[in-house]
């Protein structure tokens, strides 16, 4: 009743107010430097628009463009199919409008009034989120154009040329520390808090510190400081921990399956789904995915005696295909479809499973199928009216990039090791990693820039503990291992019952090239014929 009351009062004021006077007044469903920046309420507002942005709900198909996955449909840029585009490319006016509207609300939030504090943290949002923006830019780029205000029809800097990516990323990470010195600690209503801006600025750092290394940019090491230095400030509030109740055989998955995830303690940010409300379709999408994992990401897993399949006594090989299976990390069987757990639970609790390995190219061209973010319920499966909730940030990845950290500076110690990936390996009752690593796997990739044995393992974690969450380019980019994709293994599937040979998900494709174009991405055409100051990026042809 009370609501309907302000309702009408609000609508008696707007009559009344209508006089002859009434086209001289700005809109009333309009955001104006005359009806708006008056509030604190008016910056939040504000800053609700950026929040869908930031997490992609089918993050899961972007391993497609890595070793990681096989897509029924060839991706052509990892195919180095990929063409310069006319237009968009990532470069169209709507790719810019996140930074577009950060900008504006940099320029106009001085005029509210209020308490300091809290205009300062919703400052910190948007700086937040336009760092997250840029980082985005600079992975797919390279160099990009750092804008600090509204741009007009006539400014100038619309020809500007590009910014370094040093200075770019020095710019992404001073607005991340201003971002976690005035964001809260926690956030009941779900909003951006302190560790994650850490943990952006964590990922960040990392992606371009080893990126500057492997690809012989120079001043490499600052930013892995900061990735470290971020991390041990997340590590060190022991606000988060990783999500174990000692089930060794389904607490991995079942974190990827869980309707409600706040108060989850490896959670630091994640996107929420209520009942009719809002909803997704996540579950049906990646059971019709089209896509499934290499026989190259499979051979990834270690034997449960933590020793590689090339040289463990406990691997039984893959003559059958549930013997893949037996003695392995436990993350294997809660990442790849095997009959040890269903495929379908019905509304009458009734559990189904199918024949594995799957080839079919509508739902898994591989045989590997993808069961990680995948519930069997029926009630999950209903179209469009998924409400399981999505990670963006979690504490595993944290503990990843830490490690990772210390490892590429040359600093990590046995300790470090058991607050970081050997926390992922109890979850899963795997045995710890060593920093002396006391074997040698035939299998380790062939890294175009060499690296050490605990590097080598260091990676293979964060490449099983990370699948399918979307970063696996990213990583084959800062490490300069875009090469990797011309192993057979990454375009071939599971061994076919049928034939005793392992599945070939292009036939007629005999090798799969790389070119180190792929690196980046190309600007588009039209934005180098207006801008004379732009360059395309190297190898790519105009």
């Amino acid at each position: 009743m009370e609501n309907k009351i302000k309702i009408l009062i609000i609508f008696a004021m707007i009559v009344s107010s209508c006089n002859d006077d009434f086209m001289e007044r700005y809109p009333l469903d309009k955001i104006n430097e005359a009806n708006f920046w008056q509030t604190t309420d008016d910056l939040r507002t504000y800053a609700n628009q950026f929040y869908p942005s930031i997490n992609d709900i089918a993050k899961w198909q972007s391993d497609n463009q890595s070793d990681n996955q096989g897509s029924s449909s060839l991706n052509t840029f990892i195919w180095n199919e990929y063409v310069v585009p006319a237009s968009g490319g990532g470069w169209a006016k709507d790719d810019w409008s996140g930074i577009r509207s950060a900008n504006y609300f940099l320029q106009q939030y001085s005029n509210v009034e209020g308490d300091k504090s809290e205009i300062e943290k919703y400052v910190a949002e948007i700086k937040f989120f336009k760092a997250f923006y840029y980082f985005e830019k600079v992975k797919r780029f390279g160099d990009v154009p750092w804008l600090s205000s509204v741009l007009q029809v006539n400014s100038d800097q619309l020809f500007k040329a590009r910014d370094s990516r040093k200075l770019v990323m020095d710019s992404v990470v001073a607005n991340l520390d201003y971002a976690a010195s005035k964001l809260p600690e926690s956030s009941p209503d779900g909003r951006i808090t302190k560790y994650a801006a850490l943990a952006l600025k964590a990922r960040a750092c990392l992606f371009e510190g080893t990126f500057r290394k492997y690809h012989s940019l120079g001043d490499y090491e600052k930013m892995l400081i900061e990735t470290k230095n971020a991390t041990e400030i997340i590590i060190n509030s022991k606000e988060f921990s990783i999500y174990n109740t000692g089930n060794i055989n389904d607490d991995y998955h079942s974190l990827f399956i869980k309707n409600d995830l706040s108060g989850n303690p490896e959670i630091i940010l994640y996107e929420s789904y209520l009942e009719n409300k809002k909803m997704h379709n996540r579950v049906r999408e990646l059971k019709e995915g089209g896509t499934g994992f290499t026989k190259d990401f499979a051979e990834t897993y270690l034997a449960s005696d933590g020793l590689p399949i090339s040289i463990s006594p406990l691997y039984q090989g893959d003559e059958k295909y549930d013997d893949e299976f037996v003695n392995r990390d436990p993350r294997m069987r809660q990442t790849i479809y095997s009959k040890a757990r269903p495929i379908h639970i019905t509304g009458d609790g009734e559990y189904q499973y199918e024949e594995a390995p799957l080839f079919a190219s509508g739902e898994c061209n591989t045989g590997y199928r993808i069961i990680k973010f995948f519930s069997p319920t029926q009630r999950d499966f209903e179209y469009q009216r998924n409400v399981l909730d999505d990670p963006i940030f979690r504490y595993a990845e944290v503990l990843l990039n830490f490690a990772e950290a210390k490892a590429e500076l040359g600093e990590i110690s046995q300790q470090d090791l058991d607050i970081s990936v050997n926390l992922l390996r109890d979850r899963v009752g795997m045995p710890h990693m060593k920093t002396n690593i006391d074997f040698v796997d035939p299998n380790w990739p062939d890294w175009e820039v060499p690296i050490e044995p605990l590097i080598n393992e260091i990676r293979r974690e964060r490449r099983i503990e990370l699948a399918v969450e979307g970063f696996r380019f990213d990583d084959l980019r800062r490490w300069k291992a875009g090469k990797l994709v011309t192993n057979p293994k990454t375009y071939l599937g599971a061994r076919d019952p049928a034939t005793n040979n392992y599945r070939v998900l292009y036939p007629g494709r005999e090798s799969r090239p790389w070119d180190d174009k792929n690196y980046l991405y190309p600007l588009p055409l039209n934005e180098l014929t207006m801008n004379n100051n732009l360059t395309q990026n190297p190898g790519w042809k105009n």
